[in-house]
């Protein structure tokens, strides 16, 4: 399920921390509210959001709502959000901009799909937590760990869609399995 909260937050200008400081609520609680269906919110929980953004509990849930119920997604617009939304597993997000060329060199350097079941296949299963392991042992030893890591979580996690020019859409493989 996309991440209905973190697209309303960000309508607003608003991060999950900025609403746990102003609302007097935990991010831990938000971060589990972000990952539920907006219907299933407890009264507390859309009372704090409310608080935090300024907006009355029937505002915020029907917003989230729209959210759901539309094609809209999350649209990353720096490397942290980046970090986080491959971090936390995000089903689907846009890329633009920069990121967007970012993607396309993971794209470009990846496998494709038949190659890689056929190396599984030969392998006998081990082949991809091999590589994982390889690929992490050989990133330690470079001078950008952490962006190498990204790219490799992106490209193990994710298929890659070029929408137009600007954007991308990263959508979770397991989705589509």
């Amino acid at each position: 399920m996309k991440n209905v909260l973190d697209i309303f937050l960000k309508e607003n200008h608003m991060t999950r921390y900025d609403v746990s400081q102003q609302a007097n609520v935990s991010e831990q609680t938000l971060s589990q509210a972000s990952k539920r269906d907006p219907e299933s919110l407890s009264g507390k929980t859309l009372i704090a959001i409310a608080k935090g953004t300024k907006k009355t509990p029937g505002e915020v849930l029907d917003r989230l709502l729209q959210i759901r119920d539309s094609n809209q997604l999350y649209e990353v617009d720096t490397l942290s959000e980046l970090r986080k939304k491959v971090r936390e597993q995000e089903d689907e997000f846009l890329v633009k901009g920069d990121f967007r060329q970012l993607v396309k060199e993971i794209k470009r350097s990846r496998l494709s799909e038949e190659v890689e079941l056929a190396a599984n296949i030969g392998s006998k299963g081990a082949m991809p937590s091999t590589l994982w392991f390889l690929n992490r042992v050989l990133n330690a030893f470079t001078d950008d760990t952490k962006m190498k890591n990204l790219k490799q979580d992106i490209g193990d996690l994710y298929q890659i869609q070029f929408i137009n020019p600007e954007q991308a859409k990263l959508r979770l493989k397991q989705l589509d399995y």
